[in-house]
């Protein structure tokens, strides 16, 4: 008898071990965060996908990587992506300063010159994209540039009148609109993975600092010198940044394609992330070339 239950035994124990260990793989996210350095600091980033080409996407003011996972999960299957935490928001570190634009820019800088190989493209939304768009301007190995809403050459009056303490304080609550961490896609360390922006002193400070100091109107007469292709998206109803303005910036630029979004806001790559992946590939597939 002992020995009819040996077989069905073994077989129950070893379908539990093989349902333990798929449960396991389960919940193994499938990125794992890093804290590169990026001159006088370190930042969050996650490095996904393959390929000849590198795509950098920087995020918003007080935001983080994380607005950027859709568009990211769906670039990597055809590109190297690396998205990164902007120095002073996410889980990136946060010094007293400074948070200019040349400071930020030279971080950005470095963090390329240290982390990526080969030919680059930048995209980057509104602060992220003044950033972008700066980056573009400097680097020889950007290649072309995804500006979606981009600062750089104002805000809004809305935008303005709410900068200062309304502006910092919106920026500081920004992580509870779209959390800085999931663990299902990005593994971290225990010890910052439970980490809370808004709950922290210093990302306060820091949000302050960059309305303080970051010029959101300093390319506006610099974009003329972006001489690479852009691909330039925009809701039609931001209010934060107005298309206006990005018919401006598409009139200053010597080689664009302006696309602006009709029912959108200032957040088209989060609202409708199939739309914007579209738009991405379709520019980075294409032969935009820029006259000499």
């Amino acid at each position: 008898m002992k020995g009819r239950w040996k077989l069905p035994l073994a077989l129950a124990a070893l379908i539990l071990a093989l349902g333990l260990l798929e449960r396991r793989q389960l919940a193994e996210p499938p990125h794992r965060a890093e804290w590169l350095a990026a001159g006088d600091v370190k930042v969050r980033a996650v490095r996904l996908g393959r390929g000849d080409t590198t795509l950098v996407l920087l995020h918003g003011y007080g935001e983080s990587l994380m607005s950027w996972q859709p568009v990211a999960v769906s670039l990597a299957r055809k590109y190297r992506v690396v998205a990164l935490d902007l120095p002073g928001f996410g889980a990136s570190d946060k010094p007293d300063g400074p948070y200019t634009l040349a400071a930020m820019q030279a971080r950005l800088g470095d963090f390329l010159a240290r982390w990526t190989e080969g030919p680059l493209v930048v995209i980057g939304h509104s602060m992220g994209g003044e950033l972008a768009a700066a980056l573009a301007i400097a680097e020889p190995r950007i290649v072309g540039a995804v500006l979606v809403a981009p600062a750089g050459y104002g805000l809004g009056a809305l935008a303005d009148s709410a900068a200062g303490s309304v502006g910092a304080v919106a920026g500081a609550m920004a992580p509870l609109v779209i959390p800085i961490h999931d663990p299902g896609w990005l593994g971290e360390p225990d010890s910052l993975a439970d980490y809370d922006p808004v709950l922290d002193p210093a990302y306060h400070h820091s949000t302050r600092a960059v309305l303080e100091q970051f010029d959101f109107a300093a390319l506006r007469d610099g974009f003329g010198s972006l001489r690479k292709p852009v691909l330039l998206l925009w809701g039609r109803q931001d209010p934060t940044i107005p298309a206006a303005l990005g018919e401006a910036i598409s009139a200053a630029l010597p080689c664009d394609t302006f696309v602006p979004l009709d029912g959108m806001l200032h957040r088209p790559h989060q609202a409708a992330p199939d739309r914007v992946i579209a738009e991405i590939e379709q520019f980075l597939s294409g032969s935009h070339a820029c006259d000499d």
